[in-house]
This record gives structure tokens, sequence and C-alpha cells, in this order.
């Protein structure tokens, strides 16, 4: 029987669901066969794992029919209305979705049988008890536009001519509406962006100048929804920062999807500005949203996957807080796979020393670490080359580039884009060594303005590499 879907399915009951299903089962209103019962009971002695020796269908059999013969149509028939009561129990569970129906339905009930009095009764109290309600996500719009539209029946049974309550019907209605159209929009525009594809969407340039005159709602979700629609499509800094501000000041309210949409395409467009402008200011930008995810638990919701985990160090000592990200590896280096354990902190030791300037302390962790991924491969190289160059090892920087322009040139996975700042970057590196060993100051100050203005057009700022050589290149002044 383990393998049954009688079995699977009880298998994920817990206890206290175990107990409250039996009252369900022993209930004539929903089940009358006692051999269901005694089914029921018997297989309650073997939850939750169903492996004893003795669990098998001869011995349910006996227990549930008695001695004699084993029938395995009998068994399978008891147990397959056992199943379906199952669902039927799991049908009847409330759940985020549908915690408010069973009330709805008893007010349309008593609506409906002109019991008007305990109707507006139970109204008023759901009223009073959605006004608390702090997350006020999908499931609660839905439920809310239902409750006022009762509501209204109420307005509308004592002052037929009063208009109030089918203003309140509508406002319910088009928040739950504007939510979710514009829930939809975002993912259109994150699937054709993620998938260069066209997608028709449907009014949406009508939409967008609909959403730039202000704020679409009261809802912070909705609002989280509008500034991210602009954001994705206008580019703009302005809403950069409303929908950070937005999502600093309503992250409790916010639903969980919605919080977490912000944050990606907020760090998101971090990210380009740091990678492509090479804008300063974002450094602090992306310290301040990941900050915020740490200190709101939102670091991670399982197994920390590897590549998040250095995120978080490069973000914090980037800005300069190595504290923190001291405290964030021995918080979160225990979620870490076992496999990349020793190279996650050998790359975040490395990483901080460097902006320490314990250069040689650097050298010795990056040396450690050997990422399978091919976009930190590349980044322990760039810290190895900018390491050596540091240290004033010229030759061995020299011969670092070599063999990682040769390497990188074969590697399939990384963009083109991030291929070929990474090699200009080791270009301009080998100008700023030529430079340091130059022996004229003429020349050398030369040399200097024009790497610095080679460096201002050409390069972009992948993994900070443009920031270093302006460091590099200021050093030599």
């Amino acid at each position: 029987m383990q393998n049954t879907k009688l079995i699977r399915l009880l298998k994920t009951f817990s206890g206290p669901e175990m107990k409250k299903f039996r009252d369900f089962v022993i209930s004539p209103y929903f089940n009358k066969n006692k051999n269901v019962i005694r089914l029921n009971d018997v297989l309650m002695k073997f939850h939750p794992d169903f492996e004893a020796k003795s669990f098998t269908e001869e011995n349910i059999y006996s227990v549930v029919f008695g001695r004699g013969k084993f029938e395995y149509f009998k068994i399978r028939n008891i147990s397959s209305d056992l199943y379906n009561l199952g669902l039927e129990y799991l049908r009847l569970m409330p759940n985020p979705s549908t915690f408010f129906m069973n009330d709805y339905n008893l007010m349309v009930q008593l609506r409906q049988r002109k019991l008007f009095g305990l109707h507006k009764k139970l109204v008023r109290s759901m009223e009073e008890n959605f006004k608390n309600t702090e997350v006020k996500d999908s499931p609660f719009l839905y439920s809310n536009y239902l409750l006022t539209a009762e509501s209204q029946l109420v307005d509308l049974f004592e002052e037929p001519s009063s208009i109030s309550g089918i203003l309140n019907e509508f406002e319910s209605f088009f928040e739950f509406l504007i939510y979710h159209l514009l829930q939809f929009y975002n993912l259109m525009i994150h699937i054709g962006k993620e998938n260069n594809v066209n997608i028709d969407i449907k009014m949406i340039d009508e939409v967008v100048n609909y959403l730039e005159k202000g704020p679409v709602s009261k809802h912070p979700t909705t609002i989280s929804y509008q500034y991210l629609i602009l954001l994705k499509i206008k580019e703009k800094e302005e809403y950069y920062f409303k929908l950070k501000e937005h999502y600093f000041e309503h992250f409790a309210e916010m639903d969980a999807s919605a919080a977490y949409r912000a944050h990606m395409y907020l760090f998101g467009f971090c990210a380009d500005m740091y990678n492509f402008k090479g804008d300063r200011r974002f450094v602090k930008e992306g310290y301040e949203l990941y900050r915020h995810s740490y200190l709101n638990n939102r670091v991670t919701s399982g197994e920390m996957l590897y590549p998040d985990f250095v995120n978080f160090i490069k973000v914090f000592v980037r800005a300069g807080d190595t504290a923190l990200a001291r405290k964030f590896i021995s918080e979160f280096a225990e979620k870490l796979p076992e496999d990349q354990l020793d190279n996650c902190i050998n790359f975040s030791n490395a990483y901080i020393a460097h902006y320490e300037g314990e250069h040689s302390k650097a050298l010795a962790f990056i040396s450690k670490v050997s990422f399978p991924l091919a976009i930190l491969k590349v980044q322990v190289r760039i810290m190895q080359v900018q390491l050596n160059y540091e240290l004033s090892f010229y030759e061995e920087t020299r011969s670092l580039i070599d063999s990682f322009r040769k390497t990188l040139l074969k590697e399939v996975v990384i963009s083109e884009d991030y291929k070929n700042s990474i090699l200009n970057f080791l270009k301009l590196t080998i100008n700023l060594i030529n430079i340091k060993q130059e022996t004229s100051r003429k020349t050398q100050e030369f040399e200097t303005q024009k790497l610095s203005e080679i460096i201002n057009k050409t390069q972009s700022n992948h993994f900070g590499v443009k920031f270093w050589l302006e460091d590099r290149t200021n050093e030599l002044y």
C-alpha cells in the first residue's frame, strides 16, 4: 500500500490534521460507511511513515473486515472511498485565497433568506476585521470587493437613494482590477525583455500615460507595480528613487512576491548604473538595498545559493562596510552548499582584505578559490590581476593578463559586452604598467593624462574595473 494515492495523501497530513480528518470521516454528514471509518482508524496507527512490517494490505484487511479470505477489490474500494473523503476534506480547508469564502457564503445566505438584521451585523463585523489586515494582497482585495458589494446592499436597503455604497463598491473593484492589471503588465514586460521577444501588450501606451500622472492607488503593492512598470519602460532615475522610497516605507505592507520583484528590479537598475554607466552613487544605493534585505530577514528562503552569498559580500565591502560583511559570513556560511563553502569563504576574505589594503593576504586567499561558475571564475582572475599589479609584481601581472585573455576569448557563456569590457581592462592595465615603468616624468605625465581620457571614454565598469583603473591612474599624478 506504500505507493497508493491514499497513503501518499495521508503522509502529507500532520498529526493534528489526522485527528481533524478522523472527525470528518466519522461524521455521518460526509460518510456512513463504517468500514471506511475502521480503515482510517487503523491507518492512523501507522501515520506518518507507514513503514512498519505489519503495514500490509492483508493485515489491514483483517483488521477492517475480520478473519476470512483476502479480497483485493473490497480493500481497494474502501481505500478509494477514504481517498475521496481526503480530497473532500482538503476542499473544505481554508487557504489564503479562500479565507473569506465561508463568511461570504453565510452573508449571501442570510441576505437571501431576508434575515437583514443578521446580515448587516455580519457585514459590519467583517468590515472591522478587514480594517486590521496588515498585508492587503490579491485574495484580500478580491474579498474586500465582495464585502463592499454586500455593504452596498446594506446601505441600499436602509437608504435607497444613497450613492455612497455604489461608489465604495466601484473603488474596491477598481483596486482589485488595477492591482491585477499592473501585475500582469509587469510580468509581460519582464517576459519580453528576458526572452528577447516582442509581446503585444494591450493598451500599454495608454496605461503608461495614465501611470505617469501620479499614484493610481492607495494600495502599497499596486503602487510598487506602478513604479516598476515606469522604471522598466522609461528607465529614468526618478522612478528608481520613487520606487525605492515606496519600497522602504511600505515594505511590511507589501505581499512577498511584490517586495521580491521590487528589490530585484531596484538592484538591477543599480547594477546597470554601476556596470554600464560607472556611476559611483549606486555603490551606496546597492548597499542600502542589500542591507535592507539583511535587516528584514530576506537574504534567503532556504539553502543559500553561493553566487548570492558572494554578491552580498561584494555589495557590503564596496560600500566600505567590512564589519557587516564579516557578520554576514558568520551568520550565513553554514547555509552554503558544502562543496562551495571554502571557495566562498576564501573569496570573501580576499575581497575584504583587498579593500582594506592587505594585498598579500588577499592574494593568498584568492589563490585558493576555484569556482565552477564561469562568471565567478572571471572575477577571481580580475582580482588576481589587480593584486599582482598593486604588489608591483609587474611581470607576473603581464603573464596573468596574457593567459587570462586567451582563456576569456574561448569562454562561450560570457556575453560579448562582458568580454569586451574585461579585455579592454586588461589592455589598459598593461598601459598602467608601462607608465609605472616609464623613466621620463614628462612622458609619464603625458601618458597618464591620455590613459585617463581613454578610460573615461571606452571602459565600462563590469565588476568595478573602471573604478579600479580610475583610482590607479589617479595615483600616478
